[in-house]
């Protein structure tokens, strides 16, 4: 006879949320409230990791009790935050968002049914114009996102942003924890990665998670100039397409025009309204992609930070209990 006392520990969740947060002001409030209200899922477990060291941590944990708050001394990089969010969770498939991002209500019940429905290692959707009314917000919205644009079939990708994305938990035992490359290369690599292993992703446009850009011009070029940085260093580390700009980078002064045309053509075949708008917009997007171009350049030039021990091997932390 069984005297041993039963187990009263409650179930693991089925999913859970990372979001690295670093001073994120108001914004983050919104993406805390829309995560709490998620329908048609039980439990989920919300994870924040702050680095803000300015009191954001304690306000977060005061104003959302249903949140678990990690409270790190100083600023740390988005992946290496994000891996210590998914270390302190439990549940079998995990999602990544960002804190200047809304999700829609039922967002986690459907990355789940894709999940459910086929093996994969990630799914993801598309995003969405959180700043329309502004055209400095919108022009980087479609600087930065004109290949995620909401609508369209559901479709297996090589690449999907992860502020939208929804992680099946075993890939960051066999792969490892994310990699920590400056932004504009994160989910490039990682996602290299896992293809690299065979994995992979289902895309759903349907699924749109509202982004809210940058407003002010000197943020919006500065934030250019990172992601430039980023993108140079990621085609660095990992052979993505545009690496032969590593061997040959007076090639990369062309950066501005082609990137212009690979958009326009995209916008144009795809989505006629927001090309329109592109078109409108090239006085603000021509001088964010000169900006992201200097920035490449420079990552070019740069240091590579020593990741081999990040890239190589998975990590048990990360494994499912």
């Amino acid at each position: 006879m069984n005297t041993s006392p039963p187990d009263l520990s409650p179930p693991h969740p089925e999913c859970a949320v990372v979001v690295a947060s670093f001073r994120p002001g108001p914004l983050i409030d919104r993406c805390l409230a829309a995560l709490l209200a998620q329908q048609g899922i039980d439990r989920p477990e919300i994870v924040v990791v702050d680095s803000s060291g300015d009191g954001t941590a304690e306000r977060l944990q005061r104003d959302f009790p249903g949140v678990t708050v990690i409270a790190l001394p100083q600023q740390t990089h988005q992946a290496l935050a994000r891996n210590i969010g998914v270390a302190h969770t439990r549940a079998p498939f995990v999602a990544i968002t960002d804190q200047d991002c809304i999700v829609p209500p039922d967002w986690l019940t459907r990355l789940l049914a894709w999940h459910r429905q086929g093996d994969y290692a990630a799914v993801g959707g598309a995003i969405g114009n959180g700043t329309p009314d502004s055209v400095i917000g919108t022009a980087m919205y479609l600087s930065e996102f004109n290949e995620y644009l909401p609508g369209g079939e559901a479709r297996v990708v090589s690449m999907i942003p992860h502020c939208n994305i929804c992680f099946r938990r075993e890939v960051f035992r066999t792969v490892g924890p994310f990699v920590a490359v400056p932004p504009g290369a994160e989910d490039l690599v990682y996602n290299f990665l896992l293809a690299q292993r065979g994995y992979r992703f289902l895309y759903d446009p349907n699924i749109v998670v509202t982004h809210c850009n940058r407003t002010a011009l000197s943020a919006y070029l500065q934030h250019q100039r990172v992601l430039g940085f980023g993108s140079a260093i990621g085609r660095r580390i990992v052979p993505l397409p545009g690496h032969i700009l590593t061997r040959y980078p007076r090639l990369a002064y062309v950066l501005p025009l082609v990137r212009l045309g690979r958009t326009a053509a995209r916008l144009f075949v795809r989505h006629r309204s927001a090309f329109i708008c592109y078109l409108l917009l090239l006085p603000i997007v021509l001088p964010g992609y000169i900006v992201w171009t200097a920035g490449f350049l420079a990552g070019l030039r740069a240091a590579l930070p020593p990741l081999e021990h990040r890239l190589a091997g998975g990590d048990s932390r990360f494994a499912p209990e």
